[in-house]
């Protein structure tokens, strides 16, 4: 008599059939071995008819998987069926585990392939938004620590390429325009008492 589906009966002499193990499945009767899980698929009981692939956000990167694996921050797997995870792309994050995609760093961030958050550009630094590494801030622009976009300076401060904040205009100097980079001297015969 012929084994039913998800049993087996290999060699010869039996007296019965046997269920198939975790990680392997048996899909039609009368098999003598039970075939291995599928990559991107497993089995998580005994005596199965057929493999299950794995869900978005899981992976099973070799034959015979009893489980998926679920996908590390910094990664991501988008589909089911899958057998690896993949790194999200410089200028994306993912911060948790199970991630079915990335999402973009924002504006003032960065982040390297594989990444689980995106880094804060240093002070005198930003970055458009998706950005795999800071710039400084033009000249006339200045920015602290932290995520932002470089302000431009207001009329009476400047600012030289890189700078973390605008300087007012020192006595006997001034500065007439928003996003200058340097102050100028007052002339002969003028003056400009405070700063700023």
């Amino acid at each position: 008599e012929q084994c039913p589906a998800g049993k087996q009966a290999s060699g010869s002499g039996n007296t019965a059939c046997a269920p198939c193990e975790a990680g392997k499945f048996a899909s039609n009767k009368g098999m003598t071995d039970c075939v291995r899980a599928r990559r991107g698929h497993y089995v998580d009981a005994e005596g199965a008819t057929k493999d299950k692939a794995c869900e978005p956000g899981t992976y099973a990167s070799g034959e015979g998987s009893r489980e998926c694996t679920v996908a590390n921050a910094g990664y991501y797997v988008a589909e089911k069926g899958e057998d690896k995870q993949t790194p999200c792309d410089a200028g994306e994050f993912s911060a948790d585990a199970a991630s079915e995609k990335c999402s973009i760093c924002p504006a003032g961030t960065f982040s390297s392939e594989g990444s689980p958050s995106c880094t804060p550009c240093d002070a005198g630094e930003t970055s458009d938004e998706g950005s795999s590494s800071c710039a400084e801030c033009d000249s006339g622009s200045a920015k602290g620590a932290g995520p932002g976009e470089c302000d431009v300076c207001d009329a009476g401060k400047y600012a030289e390429k890189g700078a973390s904040e605008c300087l007012s205009a020192e006595p006997g100097y001034f500065v007439d325009s928003d996003g200058a980079a340097r102050e100028d001297e007052c002339l002969a015969g003028k003056h400009a008492s405070g700063s700023g």
